[in-house]
């Protein structure tokens, strides 16, 4: 991402090595959205298993994101539903939001989702 000019920390990981981008701030999404565009492959490459799921976890994902976008709606946002077959980050990169906007972030504090796997197993 740096590469590609985007001011981009480098990840820390949780207990579960999985990587955390703390301290991001983007600063012109279209910018970010073509870098990120450009890095993709490589982010794909490198967590394979972030991106080749199980299709039930898949599911609850993509379910999880529905969920996220309606609710952003009732909060007063024009948010659009996820991309099919697409879900957190990437089923949104595309919107035209501000996410920066106090009101997205508002928003964003009540409609933020509880990890949809927590109850898959049940």
């Amino acid at each position: 991402m740096r590469e590609e000019g985007i001011n981009f920390p480098d990840p820390t990981f949780d207990i579960d090595g999985n990587p955390e981008f703390d301290n991001l701030e983007i600063e012109n999404e279209d910018e970010f959205e073509t870098a990120f565009e450009n890095c993709e492959e490589i982010l794909r490459n490198a967590l394979p298993e972030q991106f080749d799921l199980d299709p039930e976890v898949e599911a609850a994902l993509v379910d999880a994101s529905l969920e996220f976008s309606q609710c952003m709606r009732e909060e007063g946002i024009d948010f659009p539903d996820p991309k099919p077959g697409e879900f957190g980050f990437f089923a949104f990169r595309d919107a035209d939001i501000d996410f920066n906007s106090e009101a997205v972030q508002q928003a964003f504090e009540i409609c933020q989702p509880e990890n949809p796997l927590d109850n898959l197993d049940d």
